[in-house]
């Protein structure tokens, strides 16, 4: 295991002085309690994803789940990759080329590329901020107060659009009293991670400060079987962050938050199953060497790769005459290089030596929206919403190749700019009869220069360039009844779009002329959320059907001299239908049942992708849709007791075990076999003794040690590898709250 312990030493110091913190009488959560203000057990969830302000998730009219920050810990997971055992239609991988770099499905859409000159196929955005690429956005859940996942198109509430979904995350802000917590984590594959932040006054009702600082270290576990003492899959992460509130008034807050993320984490890495057909068989004699075996590799490329991020946020809201005003306002540096051996083996069949990516973003939302009771609601009849949104980003990608040992490179710069004007009115016609109109208008921009594949691993000039410019019009509308004070229902059409751009490192002048134009889709959904039982049982059902016009699909072809091009193309059409189910059940005060199922009918319905080297066809028409599991389903369950007499301090114990299942799915861009991959079922647990300030949680993942494929591609007909789940892990957290 190693640690840069000149880098971290800062954030070492951080959270040791979290840890030397005066202790605060403050007891950590225990047994859920039945006296909430309106009588229910299960929990009140607030959410701002249906119509741009808080309010309770069961009164919001869109498919939305919310995972709070309890929930969360109980996931043991230290991204939001472990979201996917608790959303319907929700599936998180990470992609094994790319470390940081998550793979987001929500029915059954996702796009698995790294090219930075394409917009994520769903978004992630943090403390409101779009992140203009999904690498690097997996964010540490310790100091995160709840996830919200929106399931179908967004487009008139969120500052930049969605086609099928997004991801909104939200940290913690100050609270203007001394306190805070701390975590030290040891599991697995020595698993070593700190983590804590402490909230401060800074002046007393005025001004309030907190800071955040996190340290991870896991070694490798993808065994290297020509290299022993390179195992692939190690884990070295840390982070800082600081963060203020500013409230002068009543009227008036200001939320800043900077942060650093610094992250040394290897590839996944992955294994060579390539039949008698590709050519690294036929020529390199590489046929499969790792067929049948697991967490294995035998790559050749063992430099580690690297990426440095740095974020600033500044949100403000001020209440104007019966108006809100909210300011959103972001900054994102990224900057990474990384290597990638995909034929997986010493040979160099297909490599990728050195890539090297520079982004940088700005974005400014400006929303201005009726206040309750402002005067501007018509007694609480009317919500309105009209903002306007910019973004910018531009950077560089420098992509150096390999293939049959002859080395080319590629280099390409982008500038995007994205406008966009949005608004939506809520309006009750009748007692709890409400009707939905929104509407957006969105703009875009893109430059892109680029070089031609060129001999060699120096880095090209720059000779040509393209340019083009998009825009869309979209709308949704609804109509929500509240049969009564538990029970909802409602209806939903929303349209989405995707903006166009261009191959980042394309084979030729005219593929980098066509590009791939914008992606728009239509979707209908009808729900149901209802609580039962004084509040004991929530059902929350909802029906779907999304239909894709252009469907942008990232797929990787035969490129000029035995290489591949990753490109991006647009499906003619595709369509994905389902249902999804979410329940909770509380039995008893202390026990908690929760359930979620979703079903998916995904398929393109017709997409036929042509060469750009040789000119044949792909046909996918009637093929499932990439990583489209049929069925997801999870169940867990909580047990809290309290002791009736302390022991060695502790006063409660809880109890958590989560069963989570998947129905087989396909991997490859181009549905080849190899990405056929079968369906699993994980169980995790965990066990938790809290004493007032402090708790110690035994855990345990993937309880049985289930042996499955999470990813599969052929490139190009050159090889073909598969990469694996982490096996079984176990952990001890100690958490102390001051």
């Amino acid at each position: 295991m190693k640690i840069n312990i000149k880098y971290n030493v800062l954030h070492i110091a951080v959270i040791s002085a979290l840890i030397a913190s005066p202790a605060i009488s403050q007891p950590l959560e225990s047994a859920p309690s039945s006296s909430s203000r309106d009588g229910r057990v299960i929990d009140e969830i607030l959410v701002t994803a249906a119509r741009g302000r808080e309010e309770p998730i069961q009164s919001a009219p869109v498919a939305v789940s919310a995972v709070t920050a309890d929930q969360i810990e109980k996931l043991q997971g230290a991204d939001i990759t472990s979201l996917s055992s608790v959303v319907p239609n929700l599936v998180i991988d990470r992609t094994p080329m790319v470390p940081g770099g998550p793979v987001v499905s929500i029915r059954g859409f996702s796009t698995r590329t790294s090219d930075i000159a394409a917009e994520p196929g769903v978004p992630v955005y943090i403390d409101g901020v779009y992140q203009s690429i999904i690498t690097g956005s997996g964010a540490d859940t310790f100091d995160l107060e709840s996830i919200e996942v929106l399931r179908g198109p967004q487009g008139t509430l969120l500052g930049k659009n969605a086609s099928a979904g997004a991801l909104l995350l939200r940290r913690s802000r100050p609270t203007g009293e001394f306190g805070g917590k701390m975590e030290l984590e040891y599991g697995s594959k020595d698993l070593m991670q700190v983590q804590g932040l402490v909230n401060f006054p800074i002046i007393e009702n005025v001004l309030a400060g907190k800071i955040y600082g996190m340290y991870r270290d896991r070694d490798g576990w993808i065994r290297n079987l020509e290299n022993s003492g390179k195992n692939s899959g190690a884990e070295q992460r840390s982070a800082l962050r600081g963060a203020v509130v500013y409230t002068p008034t009543d009227t008036f807050n200001l939320y800043i938050t900077a942060d650093h993320i610094r992250d040394r984490s290897e590839q996944l890495g992955f294994r060579n199953v390539s039949d008698e057909s590709q050519l690294g068989c036929v020529f390199f004699n590489a046929c499969g060497p790792h067929i049948g075996m697991r967490r294995v590799t035998s790559g050749a490329l063992t430099d580690e790769p690297n990426w440095n991020e740095t974020n600033v946020t500044a949100n403000a809201e001020w209440d104007v005459g019966g108006m809100q005003l909210t300011s959103i306002t972001g900054y994102r540096k990224y900057e990474q290089k990384n290597v990638t051996d995909l034929d997986a083996t010493p040979l160099s069949i297909i490599e990728v030596p050195s890539s090297y990516t520079n982004m940088k973003q700005y974005s400014q939302e400006l929303r201005l929206m009726s206040s309750e009771g402002g005067g501007l609601d018509l007694d609480g009849k009317l919500n309105w919403l009209v903002a306007g949104y910019y973004g910018y980003s531009d950077g560089d990608m420098d992509l150096a190749l390999v293939a049959f040992g002859a080395p080319q490179n590629q280099f390409q710069k982008y500038v995007r700019d994205n406008y966009a004007i949005f608004g939506q009115v809520d309006y009750e016609l009748i007692d709890n009869l409400t009707f939905s109109f929104g509407a957006r208008r969105s703009w875009d921009e893109v430059e892109h220069d680029f070089s031609l594949p060129t001999p060699g691993l120096a880095r090209p000039a720059l000779e040509h360039r393209n340019e083009k410019k998009f825009n869309n019009t979209s709308i949704e509308a609804g109509v929500r009844y509240q049969i009564d004070p538990n029970k909802m229902v409602y209806f939903r059409y929303a349209e989405g779009y995707r903006g166009g751009g261009f191959v980042g490192h394309p084979g030729s002048l005219e593929a980098a002329a066509a590009g791939f134009g914008p992606e728009e889709s239509k979707n209908y959904e009808v729900g149901a959320k209802t609580d039962w039982f004084d509040g004991r049982l929530r059902v929350n059902i909802t029906v779907f059907e999304t239909e894709f016009s252009d469907l942008q699909q990232d797929i990787v072809l035969s490129g000029p001299g035995n290489t591949f091009i990753q490109t991006i193309s647009n499906a003619a059409d595709a369509t994905t239908k389902g249902a999804e189910l979410e329940t909770v059940i509380t039995p008893v005060d202390s026990w908690t049942l929760r359930a979620n199922v979703g079903y998916l009918d995904a398929g393109y319905d017709d997409y036929v992708s042509v060469d750009p080297v040789d000119g044949s066809t792909i046909d996918l028409s009637g093929q499932p849709i990439r990583n489209a599991q049929r069925w997801t389903g999870s169940l867990s369950t909580d047990y809290w007791h309290t002791l009736k007499q302390p022991v060695f301090t502790f006063e409660s114990i809880n109890f958590h075990a989560r069963v989570t299942s998947r129905s087989s799915f396909q991997t490859s861009s181009t549905a080849h076999p190899v990405g056929d991959l079968s369906g699993y079922t994980v169980v995790d647990a965990s066990f938790t003794l809290t004493a007032p300030r402090y708790n110690v949680t035994f855990y345990v993942n993937n309880l049985f040690d289930k042996d499955y494929t999470v990813m599969a591609e052929n490139v190009s007909g050159l090889v073909s590898w598969a990469s694996d789940n982490f096996p079984r892990h176990a952990g001890v957290k100690v958490g102390i709250n001051f």
